[in-house]
């Protein structure tokens, strides 16, 4: 069973700014995402991030290596492997009207394992709402992060 999910926002900030913002992973994103509870870096380089995260969704705690593909300066792709499930997030950014920027993101999440496989058809509706909930935090940052280098 694959978990898709489809999540498409307008951010009040230049799409350059967004794809700089979105992208400059580090530890301290922890602080942003409730389910992830550690982020380590292992390489960054112009066109690839490769991290490990370690996140609990709900009760259960997940680690998954990840690798980030940069297409500056609109997409990125973002390939999770674990233990308990694989997954592949696509950003894609539009220049939208007055300046602003739409994001477009896309997952497909393929749980591992029996029960995983047998309950991500009644977790999904969770799991997008996480994931949105997520989002939202990341645009509000995002957008008071631009509105202060615009000011300041």
């Amino acid at each position: 069973m694959t978990i898709k999910i489809s999540i498409s926002r307008t951010i009040r900030a230049n799409r350059e700014f967004v794809f700089d913002w979105w992208t400059d992973l580090s530890p301290d994103d922890a602080k942003l995402i409730r389910p992830l509870k550690a982020r380590r870096i292992l390489s960054k380089t112009k066109e690839k991030i490769v991290l490990h995260d370690e996140e609990q969704m709900y009760f259960k705690r997940m680690e998954f290596d990840v690798e980030v593909t940069l297409h500056r300066p609109d997409s990125w792709i973002s390939e999770y492997r674990g233990r308990s499930a694989t997954a592949r997030s696509e950003y894609f950014l539009e220049s939208g009207p007055n300046g602003s920027t739409i994001l477009k993101y896309s997952t497909r999440i393929e749980p591992k394992g029996f029960l995983t496989r047998t309950f991500a058809p009644l977790v999904k509706p969770f799991v997008k709402r996480i994931f949105a909930s997520e989002m939202d935090t990341f645009v509000t940052v995002l957008e008071k992060d631009y509105r202060a280098r615009e000011t300041g």
